[in-house]
């Protein structure tokens, strides 16, 4: 008889393990999933020049004069548009020898060639394209980047967030009124990506920067694109 009620405690105990089991699945199912996006356009306030100068000689010390001089009146030229020094770090420094192959001798040392490039941060956009203009007619001979993008991008990453979650709701909301259920609380949010992508001028603007910065009467119009900020989130809603 103690077997028996033994055996009866057991079976019942697993129908209600059983029971609990489906309720707990009833209640997965009984969820929407959405996601979200929130999209945010704003104008940069702060861009990134990238720029150097390259020079050649036949021994490693002729090149690094030149390559110094040209760079001294670089950043005096920047200097005088009221670019301070703190604006201005070196990016990129290089010394290494120049081989021309021979057929009879193999590769032989032709000289040295020295780059040497800073990059130039201003929150001032109106200078962008009067700084390349100088340091090009100072001795830059590369124009490598031009990038646009903001000082703080906090504020804007949070407002694409606050949007993104705004958009999904308004999603799950139409999705239960369009299926006759009623929604209910959430159940979970999660911020699986949330992009911010500074604005880079192509290597065709680049190019005409460079043939512009050789006209005196003109100076370079560089206008920079919008910045898109780019907020994603899934959420679960519980449906009553």
């Amino acid at each position: 008889m103690k077997h028996r009620r033994l055996t009866v405690g057991i079976f019942t105990l697993a129908l209600l393990i059983l029971a609990v089991a489906q309720f707990g699945l009833a209640q997965e199912i009984r969820q929407i999933y959405v996601q979200g996006e929130g999209v945010v356009q704003v104008e940069p306030d702060r861009a990134y020049i990238s720029l150097g100068v390259t020079t050649e000689a036949p021994s490693a010390e002729e090149a690094q004069i030149k390559n110094a001089n040209s760079m001294r009146n670089i950043l005096a030229a920047l200097g005088e548009l009221g670019i301070k020094d703190d604006a201005i770090e070196t990016s990129y420094f290089n010394v290494y020898p120049i081989y021309r192959y021979d057929q009879e001798k193999g590769n032989q040392l032709t000289g040295y060639r020295v780059s040497n490039t800073v990059s130039v941060t201003l929150d001032d956009l109106s200078q962008v394209g009067e700084a390349i203009d100088s340091a090009i007619k100072a001795g830059a001979t590369n124009v490598n980047s031009v990038n646009f993008t903001l000082a703080d991008e906090k504020p804007w990453l949070n407002e694409a967030m606050v949007l993104a979650v705004e958009n999904a709701r308004q999603k799950a909301e139409l999705l239960t009124a369009a299926a006759g259920v009623k929604l209910g609380p959430v159940m979970a949010i999660r911020d699986p990506s949330t992009q911010f992508q500074p604005y880079s001028v192509g290597k065709e603007m680049r190019m005409m920067t460079m043939a512009a910065a050789g006209d005196a009467s003109s100076v370079t119009p560089i206008t920079p694109g919008k910045l898109e900020i780019r907020a994603v989130v899934e959420m679960v809603y519980a449906l009553d």
